[in-house]
């Protein structure tokens, strides 16, 4: 599969898919912890936006039976797919939102298959290069804005016996967050992620394929949407904190996290950080068991932004939009 070529994605980093986005989830984020202004052209893309650009580079027609794309996948029999987690690197600088083209890079850089003869698991790792381009529009390594290494795990199809939740272990945090931020993700935020990504997948739109083919209670949140929403979280929090003590905020340098454990439609979830020195945080999300459902660490770096080029003619059709401030936030959070 590493022999595997997969064709260069590109995309426009219109404002507009940020934006709605960010109205998706501001029901959802601490109150005021959007990273979105009104000023659309002196920005960067906030830190996981990137998740809602590129979609895959294939027709509908070629999807397996679950909704997914076929593009890294091993094939039969091990055609159940979930996101087991990743790792992603950021440059200080960012990408500018503002509509020009932007392109993506994507290998399969490793494969593993694990597990006893019968039960094996295939785990693949995707790295995708995301640039901009410069030097009269060519991509350069100085246009390179973020590195995501993807890790997909692949599984055979239950029998119809097996179609029935599994009893796992909860496995307790090993610490009390600093601050922690409380939500129940809807049918109609997974509805709209799976929209902005272009994630036909229906785990997250289907319940009752949930229920009787892939053995779970509910629909599954999205584990990019877990992701944004600890990321978000966390840049939240670090900002207020910098503003209270009077120091300029560091933005997100790299994170790294796994999915232990499904997070479903209509449960709570905590999403919580703890402070292990100025630039490190461990970041984890518990289910409404109190158990890890994701665990990761993030690194914190001082923000260098400088000024990047933009075009002097916006394409025909592009604009400026200014952001919807969204209703009022109703969800809890909690500080420790």
């Amino acid at each position: 599969m590493t022999s595997r070529e997969l064709p260069p994605l590109l995309d426009t980093n219109d404002p507009h898919q940020a934006f709605s986005l960010s109205h998706a989830l501001s029901d959802f984020l601490p109150r005021g912890s959007n990273l979105l202004d009104e000023d659309a052209e002196s920005q960067s893309m906030p830190r996981g936006y990137h998740l809602v650009y590129f979609p895959p580079d294939t027709s509908q027609s070629s999807f397996l039976p679950d909704g997914t794309d076929p593009l890294h996948s091993p094939g039969e029999p091990f055609t159940r797919r979930m996101w087991a987690g990743g790792d992603i690197t950021f440059r200080a600088h960012g990408c500018r939102l503002f509509p020009g083209e932007i392109r993506c890079d994507e290998s399969i850089t490793d494969v593993k298959i694990k597990g006893n003869e019968g039960e094996e698991k295939v785990f693949v790792t995707i790295r995708r290069e995301l640039a901009y381009p410069l030097e009269g529009q060519e991509y350069t390594p100085k246009g390179k804005f973020l590195v995501e290494n993807r890790r997909l795990v692949f599984m055979r199809a239950h029998q119809s016996s097996q179609a029935s939740a599994t009893q796992r272990a909860i496995l307790k945090p090993p610490h009390k967050p600093s601050f922690s931020h409380i939500l129940i993700p809807t049918a109609e935020l997974l509805s709209t992620f799976s929209d902005l990504t272009s994630n036909g997948h229906r785990i997250h739109l289907d319940k009752q394929y949930c229920q009787e083919v892939e053995g779970h209670r509910n629909l599954l949140v999205h584990g990019p949407l877990s992701l944004v929403l600890m990321l978000q979280t966390l840049q939240f929090h670090h900002r207020v904190q910098a503003e209270r003590d009077g120091k300029k905020p560091y933005t997100l340098k790299h994170v790294e996290y796994r999915n232990l454990a499904p997070l479903y439609a209509e449960e709570e979830m905590k999403v919580c950080l703890r402070q292990k020195n100025p630039h490190d945080y461990e970041i984890w999300i518990e289910g409404p068991d109190g158990g890890l459902a994701v665990k990761g660490t993030a690194t914190m770096m001082l923000r260098n932004e400088p000024e990047l080029e933009r075009p002097t003619q916006l394409p025909r059709g592009y604009y400026y939009p200014a952001p919807h401030p969204g209703p009022e936030n109703s969800t809890i959070f909690t500080t420790a």
